[in-house]
């Protein structure tokens, strides 16, 4: 648990702060003057000191002083409370070492800051570090200092094998020397991640050196590092900086995940699993571009579930719903990897066939229907209908037209006794079906 010290001379005040600071998750102790504080934080250590701007011995800039001069507390928490607006007396606090000043009036600021501070300080970190130091003593510490905050390192003295484990790894932050031993430096290894055509050159980076150098750190953030630190490394600075760094780092790419999520959604009928009709118009320009760009044949297939309706009534929505998923299922199973499948409406699905003629989708809708007659989705006997149409280069088809044209075919199949497949012939007309056909 995070310790807290308070040091205000009024006890009732001083119960109010216990209260905020032990629902944030502190071990809280308090003094009633600066010398008492002073005492008790050389005699412990605290993560937070909490100090009222008029303590009865010290002023708040000359507490603040003294207590940053003890050992361990050069980067402790140390808040100034005050009662009245006195912008001379908090500068000097703010210069003296404070943290930061919060208003005795407004303590619902107080909670938000204290609950963040808690959930910071106490959260543990998760993920993988890359990490390249050509000094074994440095190494050393820096290892202790990432495995402490619960993070897996991957620790190279040369940068040819760091990028070896990197290309093969999922780092969420990469640790660089700049001057390495070797034939590749530190500066080469972040070219080299951030020119990779992948999701992990946007890896963060931080660079480290001995040598201070304003232009240095420009080319190194024009290269595309995230953070720079001189060495000596200061252990606190850098467990800041890489925990900012990791945590929005894997927050984005959850969210990226997420959003990979709702397209798949938004893409994806619930019922059989394949695509919807809103994605079949979006990938299906793809396919006709490359018809026409290249003179290729493309072919489109309306595959009707005969009697679905009937299906539903008789055996219930359920049933048709899990005759639809193992439809799915195996259509997605028996296509080409470059076929693309979509559910158009509820009883028609669309099939585009890339580089296949007339004579070639026939087969392949014909070994369908066969298939079809054995596999028996949900126990229920089905069967389809299926039309084909062939791009016309001459006509411009387009999505809707080849369609408008399969689907004829379809009804051609319907009439002919359901069960078989139709290939489009432009002299046929096709006379109306009933709602159950």
């Amino acid at each position: 648990m995070l310790n807290a010290l308070v040091i205000d001379s009024s006890p009732m005040f001083c119960e109010h702060m216990i209260d905020l600071l032990e629902s944030a998750g502190f071990n809280v102790e308090t003094a009633e003057s600066g010398a008492d504080g002073l005492g008790k934080a050389a005699q412990a250590r605290y993560r937070l000191v909490c100090c009222s701007d008029n303590l009865p011995d010290y002023a708040s800039s000359e507490f603040c002083s003294q207590l940053r001069a003890l050992s361990g507390y050069d980067f402790a928490t140390l808040l100034v409370l005050t009662e009245h607006d006195n912008s001379k007396i908090l500068k000097q606090a703010l210069l003296a070492g404070a943290t930061d000043i919060f208003s005795k009036n407004d303590m619902a600021e107080m909670d938000t800051y204290l609950s963040r501070l808690s959930q910071r300080e106490s959260r543990q970190l998760s993920g993988r570090v890359l990490f390249i130091e050509d000094s074994r003593v440095l190494q050393t510490i820096i290892i202790d200092l990432l495995t402490d905050m619960g993070l897996d390192v991957d620790a190279y003295n040369y940068a040819e094998s760091a990028w070896e484990a990197f290309k093969g790894g999922d780092y969420d932050l990469v640790i660089t020397d700049i001057m390495l031993e070797g034939s590749m430096s530190g500066i080469t290894l972040v070219r080299k991640i951030r020119r990779m055509q992948s999701e992990y050159s946007n890896v963060p980076i931080i660079a480290t050196s001995g040598f201070d150098n304003m232009s240095r750190k420009i080319e190194l953030f024009h290269l595309g590092v995230n953070d720079y630190v001189s060495k000596p490394i200061v252990r606190e600075e850098l467990r800041q900086r890489v925990f900012n760094h990791i945590t929005s780092y894997q927050t984005t790419q959850e969210l990226r995940t997420q959003q990979k999520s709702l397209h798949s959604l938004a893409m994806l009928d619930e019922t059989t699993g394949l695509f919807n009709r809103h994605a079949l118009r979006e990938f299906a320009s793809k396919y006709f571009s490359e018809a026409y760009r290249f003179n290729r044949c493309l072919s489109l297939a309306v595959i009707d579930i005969d009697h679905l309706k009937d299906i539903n009534e008789r055996h219930g929505f359920e049933r048709g719903d899990q005759m639809l998923s193992e439809l799915g299922s195996w259509m997605k199973r028996h296509v080409r990897d470059v076929d693309l499948v979509a559910r158009w409406a509820g009883d028609e699905l669309v099939l585009l066939l890339p580089e296949c003629d007339l004579v070639s989708a026939k087969n392949m809708m014909e070994r369908m229907v066969q298939r079809l007659n054995k596999l028996k989705p949900a126990n229920l006997e089905v069967t389809v209908s299926i039309g084909i149409a062939q791009l016309r280069q001459a006509d411009n088809d387009n999505l809707n037209s080849l369609f408008e044209l399969a689907d004829k075919a379809m009804y051609q199949a319907k009439m002919a006794g359901r069960n078989c497949v139709r290939v489009y012939v432009e002299s046929e007309v096709v006379p109306e079906l009933s709602d159950n056909d």
